[in-house]
């Protein structure tokens, strides 16, 4: 993020840690003017914007009290544990007159954006059915993503982009969702999740800890496919394409893609929604949507039968 930052014409001034120590040598090692001792020094700062990484149970306190300070947000992904938070958070930004955006940074990449018009201009027919993975093996150790108590778990760290592509290729949300996860010590190890979009199409998706990296996307019409491999990670440089298939089936047909670095794309439009106050492509409603989703596949782990998606008052 810090070179994102710089790249899309933004100043790091400050970096700050519960361990000043550790906020002084990543000062040093990325150039940073100012190392600040604890996230309440943060706050004091004559700072315009705060980007925060912290865990995911950290994300509603600070978030909130760095809008209060009068600090546009910019805050990791997921914006929270839930609907309900995320949609506090946003009621914090305009009380505040803030700006509060969550870090999907895959949302930005020109290559996703490339692959919606696709979808949009019917080239597949119409999408019925989104099936997807993304999972890496991660050993077990301090990672917060191993601690219940921090938000842990595989549905929160890259299930909530398979959730989110999804809804993005319908334009609308699922009806309820089908979980079923491997747990350990609280957290999801692994975690399959089934969608209901209705008349729409549904959507399989797959996301875990314990397996290879797997990374992909395919989007299936009543006309073709389209497959996008690693699409929630193409980094700068890359050009990665996407794969056209068209019914009666046949051949791929290779569609080029523009490379672009989605860290800077997502800075250098958050900035210009802090200078003209336009709503963030990820702004807090569109997290507290995707949150919703994950609720209901968090209750339906909990119970084994599918939940209904319900977006909490507002």
């Amino acid at each position: 993020m810090v070179p994102a930052i710089r790249a899309a014409g933004g100043e790091v001034v400050a970096v700050g840690s519960r361990d000043l120590e550790r906020a002084q040598r990543m000062a040093r090692e990325l150039g940073i003017p100012e190392a600040l001792p604890g996230y309440e020094a943060v706050l004091a700062a004559p700072l315009d914007s705060i980007y925060l990484p912290l865990p995911n149970s950290l994300h509603l306190e600070w978030a909130v009290r760095a809008l209060a300070a009068g600090k546009h947000v910019l805050c990791e992904k997921p914006l929270a544990l839930s609907a309900e938070e995320a949609l506090a958070m946003e009621r914090a930004a305009r009380t505040h007159g803030r700006v509060l955006a969550e870090a999907l940074m895959y949302r930005y990449h020109p290559r996703w954006e490339q692959a919606l018009r696709l979808l949009r201009s019917g080239v597949i027919g119409e999408p019925r059915h989104v099936a997807g993975s993304f999972a890496f093996r991660l050993a077990p150790g301090d990672d917060y993503r191993w601690r219940a108590e921090l938000g842990g778990g595989a549905l929160y760290d890259v299930g909530s982009y398979l959730i989110s592509a999804s809804r993005q290729v319908f334009s609308a949300e699922p009806l309820r969702a089908l979980a079923a996860a491997r747990m350990r010590e609280g957290v999801d190890v692994r975690c399959d999740l089934l969608l209901d979009f209705g008349e729409l199409g549904s959507a399989a998706l797959g996301c875990a800890f314990n397996r290879g990296e797997s990374q992909w996307l395919r989007v299936e019409g009543d006309e073709g496919t389209l497959r996008i491999p690693l699409p929630f990670t193409a980094w700068t440089g890359q050009q990665l394409p996407l794969y056209l298939a068209r019914s009666p089936v046949g051949a791929e047909e290779r569609l080029e893609t523009q490379a672009a670095d989605p860290y800077r794309e997502m800075a250098g439009q958050f900035m210009r929604a802090v200078r003209t106050r336009e709503l963030p492509l990820t702004a807090a409603w569109e997290a507290a949507a995707n949150l919703a989703v994950l609720d209901a596949c968090r209750g339906s782990m909990a119970s084994g039968a599918a939940v209904p998606v319900v977006m909490p008052p507002g």
